[in-house]
Formats: structure tokens, C-alpha cells, sequence
């Protein structure tokens, strides 16, 4: 008995090139998207440094100079004293900053591994498929 809807050999192959350029090119749209998000927590990173930068500048030229007098002033302590006290949570201060950064860095990733895994689990399937119709 004969097939009333023969399939051609060309019309498969051009079937499965149709597919496999839309496929690619929603890897290629994942792989995108990915990165955004990657790049988007690098910014949010950058930030963060600069707010840490800035943020102990001021400290350093605005207040500094103002809160160890106050403290000289206040508790008698020798001034190099002093100097060393708002230094210090000066420091502690930045290093909180530093300390979200860190976080922030660390879940950073450059690679986008769910796109490698799909293109991963597409060539198994493709290769599936390619073996399927040989037997």
C-alpha cells in the first residue's frame, strides 16, 4: 500500500534547516538575554564601588578634619588620638560597602551556562533525531 502523502527527501531537509536556523536563533535571543541580566549586576556592582569611593572621600575631606576636632575638643584626648578613633570608623564604614560588593561579585556569572545547557540538550536531541530516522 502506498503513502497517499509522500514526504520528499528536500522538503525534510528543508524542514529540518528551517528549524534549526529558528533554534539558533532563540539560543542566540536566550544567550542575550542572559548576558543583559549578567551585565546588569555588574552595573549594580559599579555602583556600589563608586557609592563606597565617594561616599569615603566626603568622609575623608568633609568630616574628617570637623569630627576629630569635636572629639579633641570633647574628650581631651591628645589629637593624634583622635585622628586615629575617626579613621577608624572611617574605614569600618568602607569596608561594609566593600563587604556588598563582594556579595554582589559573587554571584556574578560571565558565562551564560543555561543557554550552553540548552544548546547542550538540542544537539543531543537533533542527534536523537538524526539516528532515529536511520533505523
Amino acid at each position: 500500500m502506498e503513502n497517499p502523502h509522500p514526504i520528499s527527501i528536500a522538503s525534510l531537509v528543508t524542514g529540518l534547516v528551517e528549524d534549526l536556523r529558528r533554534l539558533f536563533a532563540q539560543e542566540v535571543q536566550l544567550a542575550r538575554h542572559e548576558m543583559q541580566q549578567e551585565f546588569g549586576k555588574i552595573a549594580k556592582g559599579a555602583v556600589h564601588a563608586g557609592l563606597a569611593i565617594v561616599l569615603a572621600m566626603i568622609a575623608a575631606l568633609f568630616l574628617l578634619m570637623m569630627l576629630v576636632h569635636l572629639l579633641h575638643f570633647y574628650s581631651g584626648l591628645p589629637l593624634w588620638a583622635c585622628y586615629g578613633i575617626i579613621g577608624l570608623l572611617s574605614a569600618a564604614g568602607g569596608a561594609v560597602f566593600i563587604a556588598r560588593l563582594v556579595s554582589i561579585g559573587s554571584s556574578l556569572r560571565l558565562w551564560p551556562f543555561r543557554t550552553v545547557h540548552s544548546i547542550k540538550e538540542d544537539a543531543k536531541w537533533i542527534k536523537e533525531q538524526l539516528l532515529s530516522t536511520r533505523t
